[in-house]
């Protein structure tokens, strides 16, 4: 249960990490928040190319990292 509440801590930390860069973007150039790439305001673009990507990444690691978690752990409870 630690390996799994310290792999989702990890996740969680990361994700606040990207996430976070969005408004800390808009706050140290407060003129990005208007700007548009075409018809596209550039929050939309960093969101679409950076955090949703990252958030999608993150689940399919930690899904992967979760089933090795838990096969380590049933092949600890067989070998008793």
């Amino acid at each position: 249960m630690r390996s799994q509440l310290r792999l989702s801590l990890a996740l969680l930390a990361g994700l606040a990490l990207v996430l976070g860069a969005v408004p800390v973007l808009g706050a140290v150039s407060p003129r990005l928040l208007h700007d548009r790439v075409g018809p596209v305001p550039v929050p939309w673009l960093v969101l679409a190319v950076a955090a949703f990507p990252a958030m999608l990444a993150a689940g399919v690691w930690y899904v992967r990292a979760a089933e090795r978690t838990e096969a380590q752990f049933e092949d600890l409870v067989r070998r008793r």
